[in-house]
């Protein structure tokens, strides 16, 4: 397939001139301190994680509750993550949606997992017609991993925004 379209940018380079070795080492290095920067700027603030594990946790534990209350804590929750998200984009200035590798996107496989887990232990304590109070060990299973492993996935995050791995051309 042929494309008719000129680069609506073009090269403003003289035809003749290329880059040396030692500007192009010298961007390199520009882009490397911006991926330092980056990571830098991307860390999350003490109270983000266990204010996310409590959310998470009442997901997690509403659904064995009787009557109405689950309706009422799961709406509570999602109405608690954009306000949660939004004071931390405020607060950090950066957000990163995103993993950046493999092993950030491993972290939140395993993050998502648990919290998958629980919930459905939750669900079948209900229907197992247990006592609600069994609903409280997903829900602090689910507050310690979303803590735990959030911590670690902020970390792993930083690391491969700072130093991403480089990929073989295909």
């Amino acid at each position: 397939m042929e494309s008719h379209f000129e680069d609506p940018v073009p090269d403003r380079r003289p035809a003749s001139s290329s880059t040396s070795p030692s500007e192009a080492q010298t961007a390199l290095d520009d882009m490397t301190r911006d991926q330092e920067h980056l990571a830098s700027r991307i860390i999350t603030p003490w109270w983000y994680h266990p204010a996310l594990g409590l959310i998470t946790a009442v997901f997690a534990g509403a659904h064995a509750l009787p009557g109405a209350w689950p309706l009422g804590a799961i709406a509570l929750g999602i109405a608690a993550i954009p306000v949660l998200t939004t004071t931390y984009a405020r607060t950090a200035g950066v957000v990163v949606t995103k993993p950046a590798g493999p092993r950030s996107r491993r972290l939140l496989l395993a993050t998502l997992l648990v919290l998958v887990a629980a919930m459905s232990c939750s669900i079948a304590f209900k229907f197992l017609d247990v006592s609600p109070w069994w609903a409280l060990v997903p829900a602090g299973v689910t507050f310690v991993a979303t803590v735990v492993l959030g911590r670690r996935y902020d970390e792993a995050l930083r690391q491969e925004i700072a130093a991403p791995t480089v990929r073989p051309a295909r």
